[in-house]
């Protein structure tokens, strides 16, 4: 393009259809992997979310369930980074320019370069595949957490210097998710205190902590639905 502009106007669409692909994609992708793990006899019949039978990472190792893993959550850390600059973009819009807000990016960013250093070795042998698996998780969890943490303390602010209408709902039941997975890491550490089978025990708890975490993208679809401000984004050429 030499003099035209590609222009996303003042609409939420692109907010709300963002958000709900990072946290629907990943999740529909993770539990179709597992039923066609379960399906070809890779990994045991259960309800991991209560029985924890299988990690999360395993439904990904081999075909046909690693096709939809790869398939359903590379993407989605594309969705996950737009996310984040749109959170960021949209605390702008409502007056809020704070350091938190504008470090919402960066830190999805980072989020998704772990994802993907995490994706990329599934199913690969060897020390430095299992090294590059559990720093990929560890900082992909840890960048998203704290992105999602922060996003909540900026919409605080913005609520009590009355910049914000957030929907009460959608406020009670972010709070409640970010509570769970604080909750959920927490009782990680006191797991060997109650069960002797420390590694259902931490399995539920990663598949129950992804469907939080998961839910706290789409969650944020509903809000961005009912508020009207959306971005400017040009490309010139």
């Amino acid at each position: 393009m030499d003099s035209e502009t590609l222009r996303i106007g003042r609409s939420n669409n692109v907010f709300v259809l963002v958000a709900l692909l990072a946290g629907l994609l990943p999740l529909a992708g993770i539990n179709i992997a597992y039923f066609l793990s379960v399906d070809a006899e890779l990994v045991p019949r259960c309800i991991p979310y209560l029985q924890g039978c299988t990690s999360i990472s395993a439904t990904g190792r081999h075909p046909p369930g690693s096709v939809v893993y790869r398939g359903t959550v590379i993407p989605s850390a594309c969705f996950m980074l737009l996310y984040w600059y749109f959170a960021s973009q949209w605390l702008a819009a409502h007056g809020n320019k704070s350091l938190r807000g504008r470090m919402l990016p960066w830190l999805g960013l980072c989020a998704a370069i772990f994802l993907v250093t995490f994706v990329a070795a599934l199913g690969e042998v060897g020390d430095g595949y299992r090294t590059q698996r559990r720093l990929g998780m560890i900082g992909y969890v840890s960048s998203t957490f704290f992105a999602q943490l922060f996003f909540i303390g900026s919409i605080a602010k913005s609520k009590r210097s009355g910049e914000l209408i957030f929907p009460a709902w959608v406020w009670r039941t972010k709070l409640a998710l970010l509570a769970g997975m604080v909750i959920l890491g927490l009782g990680s550490l006191f797991t060997p205190l109650f069960t002797s089978d420390l590694k259902a025990a931490e399995q539920i708890i990663e598949w129950n902590f992804f469907l939080l975490s998961a839910s706290f993208f789409t969650v944020t679809g509903f809000a961005w639905y009912k508020d009207r401000i959306g971005a400017d984004f040009s490309i010139r050429g």
